[in-house]
């Protein structure tokens, strides 16, 4: 698995032109922007560079042609006096197809942060449905510069949420599973990289949902009002002693 190529801490979706504003910087001039922004650059532009090129297939020497002079005449792309030309219109148009792919890959990159602190906005918490609850600006599609157009096209992501490459739709299908379904994660806050990378390979990726048969979740509900029953009779034995309990912390079961 590739190395999770993690945004600082700090930004969030509407950081974006800032992030940007930095990656023109870096491609003017590598030197001009900070070491780890610039490792940073150079993994995804590696990626990217990747997701832009052609398919492994592609033959460059493909069509051939003759080289008799009939052959020229009725075909002037074939001529080599033109070849230059070519190389030399073709190398910019790789360089804006690096550049936006790169960019891609920043604001998905983005995309996926935010989901991970602020997915918990869009959490499932009414059963009933009647509660009208806006979509947050930081977990719009839109606000990373992807519309509706855009939803197919496959994303270099270095390994995040387990995928080397994917679409939008396939990112936002994964997140809002992992951080905007009835139970969610909360680790962000943790400093360690590599407890942080622990959680996320354990929860971000296809089928890394969890599922409880009905028989399991009749367990855990046991299990539950078990450890709520003792609770009280400590209460109530040994009243006013200092004891560490469930208390303070959120349950929910369903038989």
């Amino acid at each position: 698995m590739g190395r999770d190529i993690e945004l600082p801490d700090m930004l969030s979706g509407a950081s974006s032109a800032f992030v940007e504003s930095l990656y023109d910087r870096y491609t003017a001039d590598p030197q001009s922007v900070d070491e780890s922004w610039r490792g940073y650059f150079d993994r995804l532009e590696k990626g990217a560079s990747k997701a832009a090129q052609k398919p492994s297939w592609a033959r460059s020497d493909w069509p051939k042609y003759g080289a008799d002079d009939l052959t020229m005449a009725l075909n002037p792309g074939a001529a080599t006096v033109e070849a230059p030309a070519k190389a030399k219109a073709a190398a910019p148009a790789a360089d804006m197809d690096v550049r936006s792919a790169t960019l891609d890959s920043i604001r998905a990159l983005m995309m996926i942060r935010a989901y991970r602190v602020r997915g918990h906005l869009l959490a499932k918490l009414d059963p009933l449905g009647l509660e009208d609850r806006p979509r947050h600006a930081e977990l719009a599609p839109q606000t990373y510069g992807f519309g509706e157009e855009d939803m197919d096209r496959p994303i270099f992501i270095d390994h995040v949420l387990g995928l080397e490459m994917a679409t939008v739709r396939e990112i936002i299908e994964i997140v809002e599973r992992t951080y905007c379904h009835h139970v969610g994660v909360e680790f962000m806050h943790i400093n360690e990289p590599e407890e942080k990378a622990w959680i996320q390979n354990r929860i971000e990726g296809r089928d890394k949902e969890i599922q409880f048969s009905r028989l399991g979740k009749r367990a855990i509900l046991r299990k539950l009002i078990e450890a709520e029953n003792f609770e009280k009779f400590l209460g109530k034995k040994y009243t006013g002693t200092k004891r560490f309990g469930s208390m303070g912390r959120k349950h929910g079961a369903r038989p």
